[in-house]
This record gives C-alpha cells, structure tokens and sequence, in this order.
C-alpha cells in the first residue's frame, strides 16, 4: 500500500487515508540533520532534519508528501524539497496553506486549501469521493474517541499508564493504517483500565511543538511521570471537537483549526492555551510542567514567554532548550524533578 508523508498536525490525514494511501507522519529524527546542505544553520533541527533525511533516501518509501506552510521553516523545507525534487524520490508534493487566526473567513479559506489538496491527491492516486472522506473521517473520530478514554484514564491520580507507552502508540498512529491502530487502541485500553495501582511519582506536563525523543524517557528515569504531552508529538494530535458540517471539507477545516492552537498560531486563538491550562492541570493533576522548545524556532520562544509571562500558576515550570536529534540535557531535568518531589513530599506533609 502506498504512503504519503506528512509533517504537521494541522494535516487532515482523513484526505489522504481517503486516496487508499497510508498517512505517514514525519515527526521524529530521520538521523540524517547535518546531511542538509540547502537550509542552513538558523533553520529549526526538525527542517533540516527532514531535508537531510529526504536528500540521504531515508524517504524513498513515500510516494508522495503534504507540506504544511505551518512557519517559515517549513516553507524553506518546501523550496529545498522542490529545488531538488529530481533528486527526491517522492513524486507528490504538496504545500498546504494553513491560516495563523481562526475565524470563519479563514475557516471558508482552510476549506478551499483541502479541496486543492484532494485534487492534486487525485492526481497521484485517482477518484477520491466525498464518501470516501467521510468513511475515513469516522475512522479518525473513533481514534479521537479512543484517545479520549486513554486521557481519562491517565487523569486517575493512580494510573497505571506511563509516558513511555503513550510516546510509543503515538508513533504506531503515525506509521500504520488507522484501522490497525484503532485495534491496538481498544486492546491498550482493556489492559489498563483495571490495572491501576498506587504512585507517588510527581506528575508532569510537557508542553511545546515537536518533542525530542529522549526527554520522556529522561523524565520518567529520573523519577517522575509524564501524565500529559501538550505537544505536536503527543496527544495534540488527537484534539478537536466535531461540528455538524454537512460538507466533509467545511467540517475538516474547523475540526483541524479549531483544534488546541500550537505555538503558531495567532489573535485569540492563541490565548486559549493559557486560559485553558489551569484546567489542564487540575484534571491531570499536574506537579510541574516543562517546555521543550526548540533551538532557533521562534514561535516556540514566543510561546513559552506567553506562558511564562501570562499565567499565574501555583506550580513550578522549566524550559528545556535543544534540538530533535540531541540529547536532552539529563541534569536538567533530574534536578527540576528532585525539586518537584521534595515540593509534593512537602506538600503531602
């Protein structure tokens, strides 16, 4: 089966699923960063990344991929992947147009965007109808739904679900077909959903864009648990609420920018995640929370400062700084989780 790639969470899979293609999600280290010889050094490590990955080959099982100009970034990654597409297996690509602010004329704007996508989708991989889409669309909702209980299940003060587990169903969402992880969703949930048992790990929150591999894994190592990833790389990808839109494109466009706003998007929009995160922290009883931000991507700096700045928040935060193939800084994180748990043993007295 065919597989188009894609590299930001403001892609509605559901248009390429519907092409009879597998929607692969490129989200992680190809291993090929330095290999990027176009983009330059003040490009995020995540780009380059990903050119370095697709001028070494790493990408030649694809036959196609979607490119969302979700920063600036990421439009430098569409004209290096275009500038040498000769030398790029993947024949498709696609630069998808993503508004910064919701309203409902960018809402009518997004719509249109996906109608061009469907198109020069069609043109790869033939007819896509709008049947097909909303099949794919229910696909995509009982995964949501599914995630839903897991989330529930992790706000359980003595859950038995760690970090780890959820990092790794959230690659399996982005590399296999959806109806063999909606499977793998039902079966993780019947293991867990009586299997709770007492911790008095601190809980944290990471928050952010895309994550680095290492740091859940560090985090838990050091002794706390990771109850919540507000991030592109974690449960991000699975938010939105659906409308009762008769047109599948008009009902993807808001699902999709009406979703948890990243640290890309603008106006009011924007403001939602800090009026939203005290609520957060409550249901998943939160002890701390840490930003991964990464280097040179400003809309991540912007937004920890925005976080930082305008929340008044009883619990303390840290901002971690690196890159999506580099090793997270262990020191930092076993020092900010000592903290949290001499504050809840505290706390607990």
């Amino acid at each position: 089966m065919k597989k188009t790639g894609w590299f930001c969470t403001y892609t509605p899979v559901e248009l390429i699923h519907a092409a009879n293609v597998i929607p692969y999600g490129i989200r992680s280290d190809s291993k090929a960063e330095h290999e990027d010889v176009l983009l330059g050094d003040s490009m995020c490590s995540y780009v380059r990344s990903c050119m370095g990955g697709a001028l070494t080959n790493v990408y030649d099982d694809l036959s196609g991929v979607v490119i969302a100009h979700s920063c600036e970034c990421m439009r430098r990654l569409s004209d290096g992947w275009k500038f040498r597409q000769n030398q790029i297996k993947p024949k498709l690509i696609h630069i998808l147009d993503i508004p910064k602010v919701v309203s409902e004329s960018s809402i009518k704007f997004f719509a249109s965007s996906l109608k061009r996508l469907k198109n020069d989708l069609e043109k790869e991989y033939g007819p896509i109808s709008d049947e097909s889409i909303r099949s794919s669309i229910e696909k995509y909702k009982i995964t949501r739904t599914l995630f839903k209980e897991i989330d529930d299940l992790r706000k359980n003060e003595n859950t038995s679900i760690t970090g780890i587990e959820i990092e790794e169903l959230v690659n399996d969402y982005f590399a296999i077909p959806v109806e063999v992880f909606n499977e793998k969703l039902k079966k993780f949930i019947d293991s867990k959903k009586d299997s709770d048992s007492p911790d008095s790990r601190p809980r944290v929150m990471i928050a952010g864009g895309p994550g680095n591999k290492s740091l859940i894994k560090t985090i838990e190592e050091s002794g706390g648990l990771c109850v919540a990833e507000n991030m592109c790389t974690g449960l991000r990808a699975f938010a939105g609420t659906y409308g009762e839109e008769k047109d599948p494109f008009d009902l993807l466009a808001r699902l999709y920018l009406d979703k948890t706003p990243c640290p890309r998007m603008l106006g009011e929009k924007s403001r939602e995640k800090t009026q939203e995160l005290p609520q957060l922290i409550n249901d998943y009883k939160v002890d701390g929370i840490i930003y991964f931000s990464m280097k040179f991507c400003a809309n991540m700096q912007m937004d920890w400062a925005l976080l930082k700045n305008h929340t008044n928040l009883d619990i303390p935060m840290k901002v971690i700084e690196g890159d999506i193939s580099s090793e997270i800084n262990e020191r930092e994180v076993y020092s900010f989780i000592k903290r949290l748990k001499k504050r809840k043993k505290k706390n607990e007295s």
